[in-house]
């Protein structure tokens, strides 16, 4: 209870007296942060309201392209403090970004292992993104820029993962993969499904199951 989620209309209508009645009566602050978030508008920047009838369905959203994508596109598209221009292509957008993850899933388990050692360079390379990124998420989320957290880690998994990393280590058509690149490959499909879950938690629980066999209680969550 140390950060308060509030909208910024009713800083002191209500917030100034929260932190009052805390020093009045507790004799000291209730919280140490006020996060405000942002109103959500639509593409001409207009409030959203039930008379205009620019509002969009959440249910009807989640239908049509899934809870996960609703999620992703809400939260990419919210600057911390910032209104937010809603456009359906943001939801789109974490539908395509749910297919991309599902896609890596059966290419790597797609994949024949044999013994031995493999690319270690692309290896070394990723690992010292995903770190580097990891720190970067960390001092973004501790300044409640959730928005610009999770634009760190798209690129970490579209860019980097899919686009660069897999293409570097993938066999030759029909030629098997190293058991030590696979293996290194599982790993960090599973911490890239952990890191995205508090956003996208239906899929990468599901990819987190069938990356390999998991125990009874083994999950993300």
């Amino acid at each position: 209870t140390q950060t308060l989620v509030t909208a910024p209309e009713i800083i002191f209508f209500w917030v100034a007296r929260m932190i009052m009645s805390g020093y009045e009566y507790q004799k000291e602050k209730p919280f140490d942060q006020v996060y405000f978030t942002g109103i959500v508008r639509d593409k001409q920047g207009r409030k959203m309201s039930k008379s205009l009838g620019n509002s969009p369905d959440l249910l009807e959203l989640i239908d049509k392209y899934g809870a996960d994508a609703v999620r992703f596109g809400i939260l990419i598209a919210s600057p911390a403090g910032n209104d937010l221009l809603f456009d359906e292509k943001l939801i789109e957008q974490g539908r395509n970004f749910n297919n991309k993850l599902w896609n890596v899933l059966r290419l790597i388990k797609g994949w024949e292992v044999k013994e031995g050692t493999g690319n270690e360079n692309a290896i070394a390379w990723y690992e010292s993104k995903l770190n580097a990124s990891l720190e970067e998420m960390e001092r973004l989320y501790a300044d409640f820029q959730l928005s610009a957290a999770l634009k760190v880690l798209y690129s970490l998994i579209w860019d980097d993962f899919c686009s660069w990393y897999l293409e570097m280590v993938k066999p030759e058509f029909g030629a098997p993969i190293d058991s030590y690149t696979y293996n290194k490959t599982i790993g960090f499909l599973e911490k890239l499904m952990q890191m995205l879950h508090p956003v996208m938690p239906f899929i990468t629980e599901e990819i987190y199951q069938l990356i390999r066999d998991r125990k009874e209680d083994d999950f993300i969550t």
